[in-house]
């Protein structure tokens, strides 16, 4: 069977707008800012939309070193980019990110936010120890912080 589909440049686009008022509209000040990051020689991105009970965590990635074995599994030196958008409202969501050997991570997710990584490495301490050098994220973890949530994931790899 022949292939049909190539890897392809992954391009994601941030852009800032801001107007701050001022009470003589000749001294508005504006911030606006686009910043865009490719990533080449994607063929492999996986898009979920999921209904995110509000009970435990939900395993949303395993990343290992090795070819992907199944959905959600990725080799995790051919990850390039990861997207969490909360689509909720009002509730936020949790993104638990986990070093099986010893570090975990949480950060949350605001109603109608979005958290972009684009590498796989962690460190996280919480006895106010000094940086010491990066572990693997091995899954990440989605928890919904008060009630049911909507939650789009989008993971691009190279392989």
């Amino acid at each position: 069977m022949a292939t049909r589909i190539t890897g392809g440049t992954l391009t994601v686009t941030i852009t800032e707008s801001l107007t701050m008022a001022h009470n003589t509209s000749a001294d508005n000040r504006t911030h606006s800012q686009t910043i865009t990051k490719t990533f080449a020689s994607v063929d492999n991105l996986e898009k979920r939309l999921l209904n995110l009970p509000n009970t435990n965590q939900v395993e949303i990635a395993a990343l290992g070193g090795t070819a992907a074995a199944g959905l959600g599994v990725y080799k995790r030196s051919s990850v390039v980019y990861i997207r969490i958008t909360n689509l909720d409202d009002t509730n936020g969501v949790a993104v638990i990110l986990e070093d099986s050997g010893a570090d975990t991570a949480a950060i949350l997710v605001d109603a109608d936010s979005t958290l972009m990584l684009t590498d796989t490495q962690i460190e996280a301490f919480t006895d106010g120890s000094a940086f010491s050098g990066w572990s693997d994220i091995d899954q990440i973890f989605l928890k919904a912080a008060n009630a049911n949530t909507q939650v789009e994931v989008v993971i691009a790899t190279t392989e």
